[in-house]
């Protein structure tokens, strides 16, 4: 029995933290760090973005008529031209088709589709594309 007591030699008035308490600061480190990888790594995906865009390059101007004609580049999918409105600085300014007349509901824009932007009286003018509330292209300044 003498050598029972050898081995369990404990230096008084050391405390030691319980079995439970060690049990729950594993718990808790582990929690923690698991926290830390999941918002590092939701912070590398980015969210598809809902908001559309076009890009369109000018084709021609007419200075008598006050109007620009430009060519579609690049379109998201899903904009239908009557639900785009176009505006300036200045106020708005009508939105036709190629032939002057207005877009018809369910006339999606297309890539190499021409759109004509006007105004009533002569200036330099940047437009807005606006689709959803959202500016969803803007044209460098053209003077009409």
């Amino acid at each position: 029995m003498g050598k029972m007591k050898a081995n369990r030699k404990f230096v008084e008035g050391e405390e030691a933290v319980s079995a439970v308490i060690g049990v729950i600061l594993m718990v808790a480190i582990t929690v923690a760090i698991a926290a830390t990888v999941y918002v590092y790594v939701s912070g590398m995906v980015t969210p598809e973005s809902s908001s559309k865009t076009i890009s369109a390059i000018q084709d021609s101007v007419d200075t008598t008529g006050h109007n620009a004609t430009y060519k579609v580049t690049d379109a998201d999918a899903g904009i239908d031209w009557s639900l785009v409105s176009a505006s300036t600085a200045a106020g708005s300014a009508t939105l036709t088709d190629i032939n002057g007349a207005a877009f018809t509901s369910g006339n999606n824009v297309e890539v190499g589709e021409y759109f004509i932007l006007e105004v009533s009286t002569a200036g330099t003018y940047s437009f807005d594309l606006i689709f959803s509330g959202d500016i969803i292209w803007t044209s460098p300044d053209v003077a009409l």
